[in-house]
């Protein structure tokens, strides 16, 4: 067993990027000024201000915005108001695999479809809609967990014409897309079609995760119905954590932050790469230009199971990849690399330990 133990298996941020001392500043600005309202019930769609903040940056209205505790519980009101049981969703495969949990628990026909290096497969994804439309298909545009790959715009404007023509909900999950490294911006699915897109996003990985705020921006209509359900589930979302962030936002501190961001992730991503062209060029990998993942294809006769166990030998822990892909048998041959909390000396010495045991 190696000294030390080097972690691939969650893309989570490093602790040393959480402005500690801003937020603990944001929080008591924000309790001084509102406590009324932060430590009391109410406010089921979200702290009103930073709605209108958000609405503010994607150009909407305030009753088009959402604020809940986490995207993923966003995505769970999502699921439980716009789909029923034995309804058909769509998603990316691989995909994020809480998102596969989530749309089983709903009791609904989780159909897979096939991801490119430009989006999903849009031949495939016609011949479903054919057999039957779904009540949403939920994609990860920007920088894919677990891919990284990003959709082109013109599969983008053919995904939301095919929306509009069979009559389903897109749900464009994007928490990853500000942390872009290199290349240009692709207009989201949000902008192309305002009236079928739900786009949910978070302050995860901008900010810190503990905060446990995430929203959706979709029409006011659907944001409503998201919001009953969301006072019958909790009364309210946790306010505090939502004040504070208000505060940061309007400081102008959040961009400041993503660009600190950037510039401790990007060298992480070309370090990865670099790693994977010196130590495993057998293997085939994706080519992200922002987010936290790297999707590599690995070689024939190299199951991932096999792997996963042979990693914890050396000190590499390495995560199945068979739990993104809503048939699990897809995923034999698949392993993501998050690079975004390894250290790249970290980086460049777990990936020469995968080498090895490839």
């Amino acid at each position: 067993m190696a000294d030390n133990v080097i972690n691939f298996t969650r893309g989570v941020p490093p602790v040393d990027v959480f402005p500690t001392q801003d937020l603990i500043r944001c929080t008591d600005v924000a309790l001084r000024r509102d406590p009324s309202v932060l430590l009391q019930y109410g406010q089921p769609s979200g702290y009103q201000p930073l709605r209108e903040w958000l609405a503010n940056r994607y150009d909407v209205g305030s009753e088009q915005v959402f604020v809940g505790n986490g995207s993923l519980e966003v995505f769970s009101f999502i699921a439980q108001t716009m789909m029923q049981p034995g309804d058909r969703a769509f998603l990316e495969s691989p995909v994020y695999d809480r998102a596969i949990t989530l749309l089983n628990r709903a009791e609904v026909d989780v159909v897979g479809i096939p991801l490119e290096e430009d989006g999903v497969n849009i031949q495939i994804l016609k011949t479903e809609l054919k057999r039957g439309a779904p009540a949403l298909m939920y994609v990860v545009a920007d920088f894919q967990n677990p891919m990284g790959t990003t959709m082109s715009l013109e599969k983008r404007k053919h995904l939301a014409a095919l929306a509009e023509e069979y009559d389903f909900w897109i749900v464009e999950d994007g928490p990853y897309r500000p942390l872009r490294y290199w290349g240009q911006d692709v207009p989201a699915l949000l902008s192309i079609a305002p009236d079928r897109v739900l786009h949910m996003s978070s302050f995860s990985k901008v900010l810190a995760p503990g905060l446990r705020i995430g929203y959706v921006v979709g029409p006011a209509s659907a944001i409503a119905t998201i919001t009953q359900w969301a006072v019958d589930s909790y009364i309210g979302p946790v306010l505090p954590t939502q004040g504070m962030v208000n505060q940061y936002c309007r400081e102008g501190l959040l961009d400041r932050n993503i660009e600190r961001l950037k510039e401790m992730y990007k060298p992480r991503l070309q370090t990865t790469i670099s790693a994977l062209e010196k130590h495993v060029p057998q293997c085939q990998w994706t080519q992200p230009e922002g987010g936290f993942f790297i999707g590599i294809t690995l070689p024939e006769g190299s199951g991932i199971e096999h792997l996963v166990e042979q990693g914890k030998q050396i000190g590499l822990k390495l995560a199945d990849g068979r739990a993104f892909f809503p048939h699990q048998e897809d995923g034999n041959q698949f392993l993501r690399i998050p690079f975004c909390s390894v250290t790249p000396s970290d980086i460049e010495e777990g990936i020469r330990r995968l080498a090895t045991i490839l």
